[in-house]
C-alpha cells in the first residue's frame, strides 16, 4: 500500500526584546509570576535566585520536581541550564586569555591544528569571532548531542571530523548570527590549550574556587536524583530520563539558580578570578564590529558570550546588563549580570522557555534596585493607538516578492492602498494572511499598533525587519526589534533539474542516524519534506539536480543553523545530507506484513522504519529489545506514543496506520511478535 508522510518537522523562529514591567516587592511581584508561568505557560518547576555583593538576597521556587514522586522542590535541585554554559566557555577562555595563552585575535587554527573545513576562508576564524558568533560556521552539529541518561560524547568527539565536510555560510567577522558550534570549537580551543577536559578545567578553574557543589556536566559523578524531572506534553504524566545535553560547552553543564548567582561573580567587580580587563571585554558591543541594526538596546546585542550587553529596561536607567539564556529541549535557564553593582538574578525551569526565564530574572534585578534606591520607579511605555491607514507611497511596491529566514520562505504583497500582507509561500491559497497596516515614513503596523514592519537595504541585500510590542498576560510585555526575512529572487529551473526535485516532492525524509536514547525522536517522526517554491526550499537555493545551498546572510539570528543539503542513491534508495545529519527517502520503509518477524539494524547503524497499516489496529505487538537498542512508536499522524527508554511494556496495542522507529548498534536485532 501508498505510505504518505503528511505532517512535517518545522523550526519555529522566534527572537524578542525587552520589557516593561512593575516594581514591586519581590516576595510578591516576582512569587506572583513564578506561579503565573506554573500555571499557564507549560512550565513544570523553576528556581529563582539573586545575589547582591556576594550575598543571596532572594531565592524561591515554584512547581513541583516530579508529578508523581512526593519529593519536594528545593533551591539544590539541578537544571541544564541550556546555552549559559557558553559564559563557562567565555570564563574559560578569558582566564587562559589572562594566563598569556590565548590572543582573541588570533586564528583558531593555531590553537586547534586538526581544525580544518572545505572552505579555506577557515583559516580566518578567530577566537574572538567564535565568542561572538561571527564565525559564519554554518549551524548546529550536534546529533545525537541530546540523550536520555546518557552521557555519549560522541557530538563533541567527532566534531572535528564533520566540519571537515562543512563550508562556512559567511566570511569570518562580517557579521553576527547565533551559532552553537562556535562554542563547541571554542570548547575544544580551551581543552587543547589547557591539556585538560573541559569538564576538568571548569572544575579546577571555576566550581572548585567558587565552591559550586552543584554545578556539574554529564561527565562529572554526582546524584542524578537531583536533576528535576521533565516532561513532554504528548506523555503529561511520564516523566523523562535525565537530561543529558553533551555538547557541554554549547548547552550541556547542570546547575541551580542560586549557584548560577554565584558562578556571575566571575564577571563583577568584586571577584578576581578573571582581571578587571577580560571582565571588562565581555561587556564590549561585539556586535558592531559587523552587520547590524541600528545601536540601540535589544534582547540580542552580542558581547563575548553574552546575548546581550546593551538591554532594557536597564539601559534605560544607565545601567548595564549582561544576558544570557539557555535552552535544551527540556530545560531552560537565563542569567543577567549587572557587573557595576555586583548584581545578579538566575533562574532555571523545566519547561517553558528561556524568555519566561528572563523575565522573572528581570524582574528580580529591578525590584532588588528599586529597594536600594538605585532607580526610581519603573519606565512608562506608551500606549499604542491604533494606526491610520494611508495609501502606498515612493517606491515601497518594489519590495514585493519572496524572503526567506532559517525557518522558512514568505510571500510579501504591497496594495496600492497601504496594506502588507505575508504569509507562508508553500500555502498560497491555503492560509490567511498577517495583514499590516501603512502609516507614512516606511512604517507598517499591525492593527492593534503594537508591531511595526518595515524594509531595509543593507550591505547589498533587501531586508524586512520586525520592531514591536507583544503581550504575555500575567508576565509581562515584551519588545523585538529584529531582521526578520531577506529577500531572495526566484528563478525557473532548466528542465532537467527541475525533473529531478520534482520526484522528490511530496516525499518525506527520514533521520536516520538517531542513537537510540535520543531526545530528538522522542516528539514526532523526524521526518521532513522536500517542497520548491521556484528555485528555493525554504532558504535554500537549487543549485543543481542534488544540491541546495543556503542564499541569506541574516544578522541576529535569521542565518543561524543552516547547512548544505545533498542528495544520493545508494542501493536504489536515495538519500539526504545535511550537515552530519543523513535522511532516507520513505521508499525505505518497511511495512508490517507478519505476526512474527525480526528487525536487524545494518552494519552502517542506519535505523529502521516500520508501518503498520489499518489492519493491524487493536492487536497487541511484543518487542524484545537486544542491548544498546531502542524503539519509538508514533500513531498515524507521527506523534510519538511510546518510547522505550522511558517504557518498556510486555505488549502494547497497536493503532491504526503508525510507525515504529527501531534503533540500535550495528548489527542489533528485535524480535517482533503481533496477537490479537
Amino acid at each position: 500500500m501508498k505510505k504518505t508522510l503528511s505532517f512535517l518537522l518545522a523550526g519555529v523562529l522566534a527572537f524578542s526584546s525587552l520589557f516593561s514591567m512593575n516594581v514591586q516587592a519581590a516576595s510578591d511581584s516576582v512569587q506572583t509570576m513564578a506561579d503565573t508561568l506554573i500555571q499557564n505557560y507549560g512550565v513544570t518547576s523553576l528556581q529563582y535566585a539573586l545575589i547582591d555583593n556576594g550575598e543571596i538576597i532572594t531565592s524561591g521556587t515554584s512547581g513541583v520536581y516530579s508529578k508523581s514522586e512526593n519529593r519536594l522542590l528545593t533551591k539544590d535541585n539541578m537544571y541544564t541550564i541550556g546555552s549559559t554554559s557558553k559564559m563557562f566557555v567565555t570564563a574559560s577562555i578569558m582566564k587562559l586569555v589572562d594566563e598569556g595563552k590565548i590572543d582573541l585575535d588570533k586564528p583558531v587554527k593555531d590553537y586547534v591544528p586538526e581544525f580544518r573545513m572545505k572552505d579555506s576562508r577557515y583559516r580566518k576564524i578567530t577566537v574572538r569571532m567564535l565568542l561572538n558568533h561571527s564565525s559564519g560556521l554554518m549551524g548546529s552539529t550536534y546529533l545525537n548531542g541530546f540523550l536520555f541518561n546518557d552521557n555519549d560524547t560522541q557530538a563533541h568527539d567527532s566534531f572535528l571530523k564533520d566540519l571537515r565536510e562543512q563550508e562556512l555560510k559567511a566570511d569570518p567577522g562580517a557579521y553576527s548570527v547565533y551559532s552553537n558550534d562556535s562554542f563547541t570549537l571554542a570548547e575544544i580551543v580551551i581543552e587543547k590549550v589547557s591539556g585538560e577536559s573541559f569538564t576538568e578545567y571548569i572544575r579546577k578553574n571555576i566550581t572548585e574556587p567558587l565552591s559550586l557543589t552543584h554545578t556539574k556536566t554529564p561527565l562529572d559523578d554526582f546524584d542524578r536524583s537531583l536533576v528535576a524531572k521533565t516532561y513532554y506534553p504528548n506523555t503529561p504524566m511520564l516523566a523523562n530520563g535525565v537530561d543529558n545535553a553533551n555538547i557541554i560547552g554549547t548547552g550541556g553543564i547542570y546547575s541551580t539558580a542560586e549557584e548560577l548567582c554565584k558562578f556571575a561573580q566571575i564577571y563583577m567587580k568584586n571577584n578576581s578570578l578573571l582581571s578587571a580587563e577580560s571582565k571588562k571585554a565581555t561587556f564590549q558591543k561585539e556586535y558592531l564590529r559587523g552587520q547590524w541594526l541600528a545601536d540601540e538596546p535589544n534582547i540580542i546585542n552580542f558581547g563575548l558570550g553574552w546575548d546581550s550587553v546593551n538591554l532594557d529596561p536597564f539601559a534605560s536607567y544607565g545601567i548595564q546588563a549582561g544576558v544570557k539564556g539557555g535552552d535544551t529541549l527540556l530545560m531552560h535557564s537565563s542569567l543577567i549580570v549587572l557587573p557595576e553593582y555586583n548584581m545578579a538574578a538566575a533562574v532555571t525551569s523545566s519547561g517553558g522557555s528561556s524568555l519566561y526565564d528572563q523575565i522573572l530574572a528581570t524582574q528580580l534585578l529591578m525590584d532588588r534596585l528599586y529597594e536600594k534606591g538605585i532607580i526610581k520607579g519603573a519606565e512608562t511605555l506608551p500606549v499604542p493607538s491604533q494606526p491610520v491607514q494611508k495609501a502606498l507611497d515612493g517606491d515601497l511596491k518594489k519590495y514585493e516578492g519572496y524572503y526567506a529566514n532559517f525557518g522558512g520562505i514568505y510571500r510579501v504583497d504591497l496594495s496600492d492602498d497601504g496594506l502588507l500582507t505575508y504569509k507562508n509561500a508553500y500555502l498560497e491559497g491555503n492560509e490567511q494572511a498577517a495583514t499590516m497596516i501603512y502609516v507614512g515614513d516606511g512604517q507598517f503596523v499591525d492593527p492593534t499598533g503594537n508591531l511595526a514592519m518595515y524594509f531595509m537595504e543593507q550591505n547589498g541585500n533587501t531586508y524586512l525587519n520586525v520592531n514591536g510590542a507583544s503581550e504575555l498576560p500575567g508576565i509581562g510585555r515584551v519588545h523585538e526589534h529584529s531582521y526578520f526575512a531577506q529577500k531572495v529572487e526566484l528563478s525557473e529551473l532548466s528542465d532537467s533539474v527541475a525533473k529531478a526535485w520534482a520526484a522528490r516532492e511530496d516525499k518525506g525524509y527520514l533521520s536516520i542516524l538517531n542513537k537510540y536514547t535520543s531526545q530528538a525522536v522522542a516528539t514526532v517522526l523526524p521526518v521532513t519534506s522536500v517542497a520548491l517554491k521556484g528555485n528555493y526550499l525554504s532558504c535554500y537555493r537549487v543549485i543543481d539536480a542534488n544540491t541546495a545551498v543556503p542564499e541569506i546572510e541574516i544578522p541576529m539570528s535569521g542565518s543561524r543553523d543552516v547547512g548544505i543539503i545533498s542528495f544520493y542513491k545508494e542501493d536504489g534508495i536515495e538519500y539526504m545530507k545535511l550537515n552530519d545529519n543523513l535522511f532516507v527517502s520513505e521508499d525505505a520503509i518497511k511495512e508490517v506484513h507478519r505476526d512474527s518477524f525480526s528487525v536487524r539494524i545494518n552494519d552502517k547503524g542506519y535505523n529502521q522504519y516500520y508501518y503498520a497499516g489499518p489492519e493491524y489496529e487493536g492487536k497487541n505487538i511484543s518487542i524484545t529489545v537486544p542491548e544498546n537498542a531502542g524503539y519509538v512508536v508514533y500513531d498515524s499522524t507521527g506523534i510519538a506514543v511510546l518510547n522505550s527508554v522511558n517504557s518498556k511494556p510486555e505488549s502494547f496495542p497497536l493503532g491504526a496506520g503508525c510507525y515504529i522507529l527501531f534503533m540500535g548498534d550495528a548489527g542489533a536485532r528485535f524480535k517482533v511478535e503481533i496477537k490479537d
